[in-house]
C-alpha cells in the first residue's frame, strides 16, 4: 500500500498487485510440459491418424496441449500487462480488476452497502444518482498487495459503515467449486452441441 497525492491534491490509498517473478516462472515451466507433451505425441498420433483416416483425433489432442501452453504464459504474463489496482480517496474507489483492463469508478454517494472479508470485497451502488437500482461491484482483493490494510483504508475514505465478513469455510469453497465446474461442462455441452 502507498499513500499518494493526485493532481488536485486529494489524498488517496493505492493498492497494487505485486508481481512475482516465482509465478510467471512456473506459468512458462508448465507451458513447456504442454509443449513438449504436444511435441512427443505428435508422432504417434500421426501414425495413428494415418492408419485411421482420422484426423479430429489429432487436432483435438494437439490442440488440447497447445492451447493450454498458451494460457499458461496468458496467465503468467497478466500482472505484468494489465495488473490490478484499488484506488481509494476522499471522492471514491477506483478499480481495475485482473481480467478486464478498464477501471471502474465509484463516487462515496453512489455506495449503498459495503462488505469487506480478507478475500472478497462486495460494494452495492446506485448507478446514477437518478436511478434506485442497486448493482454490485466484486474487488478481489486476493490478488491486492498489503491487503490486510484495505479494511482501515476503507474505513478511513468511507463515509458508511462497512461490514466486516470472515472467509468463506472449506465448505463453501468447495461448493462453490463444484457448482463452476458444472458450469464450465455445461457451457463445453451447449458449445460442443
Amino acid at each position: 500500500m502507498s499513500n499518494a497525492t493526485d493532481q488536485e491534491g486529494d489524498p488517496q490509498d493505492n493498492f497494487v498487485e505485486a508481481r512475482e517473478p516465482t509465478e510467471f516462472i512456473m506459468c512458462l515451466i508448465l507451458a513447456a510440459a504442454y509443449a513438449g507433451l504436444a511435441r512427443y505425441c505428435w508422432e504417434p498420433l500421426k501414425a495413428i491418424c494415418t492408419q485411421s483416416h482420422n484426423v479430429s483425433l489429432l487436432v483435438n489432442v494437439e490442440g488440447l496441449f497447445i492451447t493450454i501452453a498458451v494460457l499458461a504464459v496468458l496467465v503468467g504474463l497478466r500482472p505484468y500487462l494489465s495488473p490490478c489496482s484499488l484506488q481509494l480517496s476522499k471522492k471514491g474507489i477506483k478499480y481495475r480488476g485482473p481480467y478486464w483492463p478498464q477501471r471502474k469508478t465509484v463516487n462515496w454517494s453512489q455506495v449503498f452497502r459495503l462488505y469487506i472479508s480478507p478475500e472478497l470485497i462486495v460494494i452495492l451502488y446506485h448507478p446514477w444518482e437518478s436511478n434506485k437500482g442497486i448493482w454490485p461491484l466484486l474487488i478481489q482483493s486476493v490478488y491486492l498487495a498489503d491487503r490486510e490494510n484495505i479494511p482501515q483504508a476503507f474505513a478511513k475514505y468511507c463515509p458508511i459503515q462497512s461490514v466486516l465478513l470472515s472467509s468463506p469455510s472449506w465448505t463453501t469453497r468447495l461448493i462453490l467449486i463444484v457448482l463452476f465446474t458444472l458450469v464450465v461442462i455445461w457451457i463445453l455441452q451447449v458449445l460442443g452441441g
